[in-house]
């Protein structure tokens, strides 16, 4: 699918862009090189060349709206904007030093490409009429709007709490507390900046479960700013102990468990009356049902924001990749979640949870018996709807058609990377074609 081509692409560019630069190893930065070259290899396979084009706030590959890697690499967008860059046309055969040209060219350490090259900077630049042009979503536009507001956040002196409830009254005008649309959005994840994706599926999430077990819409505008903000007293954390992979040193796990007091005291240094529970969230997200966690709450029980921002927040870093350990399926998820009902968790908000999100969340990709790969859509029927994305010969589908599908017909729950589906992508292409249809 050219969305995952795309999205593949645009990935290898942003790491070569980032390896170089970092000073320092040549064999990461080489191995960054020949994963770019690779995707450029598989991007042109067919038609010989490929045209990544930037309209809207979006990119385009070709004609077609890569709406999800818009979103997941939104930094990469903007820095491409900035440099005057409307179109990318990679000719079959590119060469690694032309494409790693491209990529310093677009992390700003270059100004310009070979006149001649196998990468072309604007020659192909196609017009609003060329292209599939599709409006972004606006729950997708306030997720790009939300990280560039936490990067900000995260790297000024003083925390604005009204730029963060502007992003927080965008994600519910944008129908973030339909629990649908979030479970939609928050598929979109990026390994390269945890903290801000995590944060802000984390806010999606909890405003979704925040609906429904019954908040006011007030409650919900102040869950969306706790949650959002959970995890802000990590910037006070060596970088290095956040991404460390295997058992943390005693002087690393020290600075981690800072973070929550760190936080809660950044809020409340900002907040303004009525805003306190957002610090109480940042502060108590960690504590546990049974006393444990941290900080210590001196056997006081976590305020119900901070119980309902808790099972997201484990949940979201369950189903997350992470230097120091691989994704695990939703499934998989909520089974460790329900391990600790009562003891790291509140029992009933755990269950509010697990039947918010149905046995298989939408964006699920499931293998049936017959061998097809289906992914779970948004659907009404308590029996749940899917699509088939790949055939019985491991193919993938060019159009998504809908098959009858119930639980107990699922052979296994399977990984993005393994299906080769990235589901916010094929459910965003899904959505489009609905209103496309009416």
């Amino acid at each position: 699918m050219s969305e995952l081509l795309g999205r593949t692409f645009l990935r290898a560019l942003s790491h070569v862009g980032q390896r170089i630069r970092r000073a320092g190893d040549e064999d990461l930065k080489e191995a960054a090189i020949t994963a770019l070259a690779d995707a450029a290899e598989v991007l042109t396979a067919g038609p010989g060349e490929a045209v990544i084009s930037i309209a809207a706030d979006a990119f385009y590959l070709d004609r077609q709206m890569l709406a999800n890697a818009s979103t997941e690499f939104h930094t990469l967008l903007t820095s491409m904007k900035q440099r005057k860059i409307d179109s990318v046309t990679i000719q079959k055969g590119a060469t690694r030093r032309d494409l790693a040209d491209l990529a310093a060219l677009v992390a700003g350490l270059s100004t310009d490409l070979p006149a001649e090259g196998t990468i072309r900077i604007n020659e192909r630049t196609m017009s609003t009429s060329d292209l599939d042009i599709r409006p972004m979503s606006g729950l997708r536009r306030t997720y790009a709007e939300s990280l560039d507001t936490l990067r900000g956040v995260s790297t000024s002196r003083t925390l604005q709490l009204g730029e963060v409830l502007d992003v927080v009254d965008g994600f519910i005008a944008g129908g973030a507390t339909d629990a649908g649309s979030s479970l939609l959005m928050a598929t979109v994840q990026n390994h390269d900046e945890i903290t801000y994706y995590h944060s802000v599926n984390v806010c999606l999430l909890s405003m979704a479960l925040g609906r429904f077990v019954g908040l006011s819409k007030e409650q919900i505008r102040l869950l969306g700013l706790g949650s959002l903000l959970h995890d802000i007293g990590r910037v006070v954390v060596d970088e290095a102990a956040l991404l460390r992979e295997g058992r943390l040193s005693n002087e690393d796990w020290a600075q981690v468990r800072l973070h929550p007091q760190e936080g809660a005291l950044a809020i409340m240094a900002a907040s303004g009356p009525g805003q306190e529970f957002a610090a109480a969230v940042a502060l108590e997200h960690h504590a546990r049902m049974d006393g444990g966690g941290y900080p210590d709450l001196h056997g006081r029980r976590p305020s119900l924001f901070s119980r309902i921002v808790a099972i997201i927040d484990a949940y979201d870093a369950i189903t997350s990749h992470r230097p120091y350990r691989p994704a695990r399926t939703p499934n998989e998820a909520l089974h460790v979640l329900l391990g600790g009902a009562g003891k790291a968790h509140d029992a009933d908000l755990l269950r509010l949870f697990i039947e918010m999100m149905g046995h298989y969340p939408p964006g699920s990709l499931l293998r049936l018996p017959g061998g097809e790969v289906v992914m779970v859509i948004p659907s009404d029927d308590p029996a749940g709807s899917a699509v088939v994305v790949r055939e019985r010969d491991g193919t993938a589908v060019e159009r998504p058609r809908p098959i009858p599908f119930a639980p107990g017909d699922v052979v296994a729950q399977l990984l993005p990377d393994e299906a080769g589906v990235d589901p916010g992508s094929l459910l965003e292409v899904l959505e489009q074609g609905e209103h496309a249809g009416r």
